[in-house]
């Protein structure tokens, strides 16, 4: 399961831009790509009122447009584009890089990055102007902590509430007054409050020093995508940051990993999935069956959706190669979903028949290398979509403790799968429609009605988070290492 990123997410990792200007957009043409992504989402979302009536859907949406249409740019559009109000944290609106380096270009950036822990915002690096690491951000330009943690874009699903979100990055947008300087007030850990202006910085300066920051601290993980070491001799951490792997090369890794786990006699693992946005489902029972209790378990998970045809078929690109879908591309796509997809006999849902997923395996049996020991496993907010699925069949197994935040996407269903993508025609921005839901662990699944993450058992207090983060360790490994010895 695919996640797509917002905006910013896509940018930070692409440096290179073309030369564009946003003065070659239409003043209209903001307002009018609005409007056309709202009739994407009517039309072609799987199920757009899962979390809203249409009447508050509705509302919602008008209050996005009036406020697009006082302040017709391109900032405005992409803080207030329609995907954001529907409550599916897989659909998504994303800038075209060509214009967006103008934006770039013409902004300062914040100059210290922050952290987000339990509703607070934390300075997580050092700086030049002397602010300790640690330091709690209060106001900036004027604008409450609790004000900037609102206004910022989040993806999550239903209702979750989400802080794993880039804070410092997002200010400038959130500023109605593009400025070069900032007025911050923070208080020290000693609790002492104080007031600087500190200077913006450009966006070439602000990525170097995102990549400077304390947490997170295993970047090796974050880049290797499966990453394992002892942390002593008889602990192993082992790192998965992402599901969307060939299965016979993500089987090879795993099996690396437990095989050396087992050859050192390992008693305690804590398993890492923070920040891993999904991938394909069939690789989650391929990682639990590593570490089930059981030689079989469940693994039951089912496609569903409301629109099994391409509805909205005008300015549909391949994301891969650019090109606009043609006729035969659009019905070879309504094919595939007809043919894999029956109508319930009640109800509005088409469900995935066996000719969906080969596969799928619903009695999973357990791998040969397994590990039996203790285990915690570490997820936050940007757990998500099948990584949440490991995570709540983790819980449902009673597999270990889990330690961090609640995962982005719902426990029990998420949207997914077969990602539709439209190019804008005004502003070139995209936007990503997934044409599923995916019900897991067998829900009733036409009623839906309550969406939840995976809650931890275990979250990391402020008092333990800053002391580790003041140390530059990870609060949430620190803190598990403790659980193994009550």
């Amino acid at each position: 399961m695919k996640k797509l990123c917002t905006f910013p997410l896509v940018l930070l990792s692409s440096i290179v831009f073309s030369q564009y200007s946003i003065s070659e957009i239409p003043q209209d043409g903001y307002l009018k790509d609005f409007d056309i992504a709202v009739d994407i989402i009517q039309k072609q979302h799987p199920n757009p009122y899962r979390f809203h009536s249409k009447e508050i859907i509705a509302k919602k949406i008008d209050s996005l447009r009036n406020i697009v249409k006082k302040d017709p740019s391109y900032i405005s559009l992409l803080m207030n584009n329609p995907t954001r109000i529907i409550g599916d944290g897989h659909s998504s609106f994303s800038a075209d890089s060509n214009y967006f380096e103008n934006i770039l270009s013409s902004l300062h950036f914040f100059p210290l990055q922050i952290y987000v822990q339990n509703g607070q915002l934390f300075v997580n690096g050092s700086n030049p102007y002397a602010i300790e690491v640690g330091s709690e951000i209060m106001e900036i330009n004027g604008i409450s902590s609790k004000e900037l943690l609102q206004a910022v874009p989040k993806a999550a699903d239903g209702n979750i509430k989400v802080e794993d979100i880039d804070v410092s990055f997002y200010i400038p947008f959130i500023l109605k007054n593009r400025t070069n300087d900032f007025s911050l007030r923070y208080k020290t850990s000693s609790g002492e409050q104080k007031t600087m202006k500190v200077k913006g910085i450009k966006y070439p300066r602000f990525y170097y020093e995102s990549r400077h920051s304390v947490l997170p601290v295993d970047l090796i993980s974050e880049n290797a995508g499966i990453y394992g070491y002892t942390i002593d001799s008889d602990t192993y951490y082992l790192s998965v940051k992402s599901f969307s792997y060939d299965e016979s090369f993500f089987y090879e890794r795993l099996k690396k990993y437990f095989q050396e786990i087992k050859d050192l006699k390992i008693k305690n693992l804590i398993l890492d999935i923070r920040n891993n946005p999904g991938g394909a489902i069939s690789n989650v029972p391929l990682l639990y069956s590593f570490i089930a209790n059981d030689k079989t378990f469940n693994n039951e998970y089912k496609y569903g959706t409301k629109v099994v045809d391409i509805n909205y078929n005008d300015h549909l690109v391949d994301p891969q190669t650019n090109r606009y879908y043609s006729d035969k591309d659009i019905a070879d796509q309504n094919n595939f979903m007809r043919q894999r997809f029956d109508k319930a006999e009640k109800g509005d849902y088409y469900f995935g028949n066996s000719r969906l997923d080969n596969t799928y395996i619903k009695s999973y049996p357990r791998d040969g290398a397994f590990f039996d020991g203790k285990i915690v496993l570490l997820i936050n907010n940007r757990t998500f979509s099948a990584a949440t699925y490991f995570a709540s069949l983790f819980q449902s197994e009673k597999r270990g403790a889990i330690v961090g935040k609640e995962t982005g996407s719902c426990s029990n269903f998420t949207t997914a799968a077969w990602f539709l993508t439209y190019r804008l025609p005004h502003t070139k921005s995209t936007i990503s429609i997934p044409r599923t839901e995916i019900f897991f662990n067998s829900d009733d699944k036409e009623n839906v009605a309550n969406c939840k993450g995976v809650i931890p058992d275990h979250t990391v207090n402020t008092q333990f988070f800053l002391q580790s983060l003041k140390e530059h360790k990870d609060p949430d490994l620190e803190y598990s290492l403790t659980l193994f010895s009550k």
